[in-house]
């Protein structure tokens, strides 16, 4: 082998490791707006319904804990989980939330420093999996509430049922029915 061709390959070992970290930085910025352009489209029907029903800064939509403000006010029936949650008042549903989720991500910490003791981590790990389990059912169950008074608003009371409990468990189903019903007008009186 050449001198000439040694130093280019010796020229090629030390820019690989930065080629290789450049085509890792395009791919994650690459996915990065990918994952924004799609939370984008896939919010955009409740914007629009947002916008419909009158609501204010409808943008929140694109937000996350906003969107969560924004489903929970695009229908105006009763809040009602089984009877324990039950008001008309869907902005107290939405600071319930936040508790919920705030309270959730303190046990979470507090579990996950206690399940280091070696001693009892095993009762820690069950109590810790239990509380997880809980509040995946509330937040299907959550999910679930907003999800059907939605599409009872919106004009789909004879798949609201179905499709909100499928929903739950595929969101891609909401999505799809988001679509359908972003242009009709939401009736207040169901």
């Amino acid at each position: 082998m050449s001198g000439e061709a040694e130093s280019l390959l010796a020229g090629l070992y030390v820019l690989f490791p930065f080629l290789t970290f450049g085509m890792i930085m395009v791919f994650w910025v690459f996915i990065f707006i990918f994952a924004i352009a799609l939370g984008i489209a896939l919010s955009f029907p409740y914007y629009k319904m947002a916008k419909r029903a009158g609501l204010p800064n409808p943008w929140l939509v694109f937000i996350p804990f906003g969107c969560l403000y924004i489903l929970l006010n695009l229908s105006r029936r009763e809040f009602n989980i089984f009877n324990w949650i039950k008001t008309n008042d869907r902005t107290k549903v939405f600071w319930y939330a936040l508790i919920g989720y705030g309270g959730y991500f303190g046990v979470s910490i507090v579990m996950a420093i206690l399940c280091n003791i070696p001693i009892i981590q095993f009762l820690f790990i069950f109590v810790n999996y239990m509380v997880m389990l809980a509040f995946s059912f509330a937040i299907y169950v959550f999910n679930w509430r907003i999800y059907y008074d939605i599409l009872m608003t919106y004009g789909m009371q004879e798949h609201a049922m179905w499709a909100s409990i499928v929903s739950c468990f595929v969101p891609l189903v909401m999505t799809v029915f988001s679509f359908i019903i972003m242009n009709n007008e939401p009736d207040y009186t169901i």
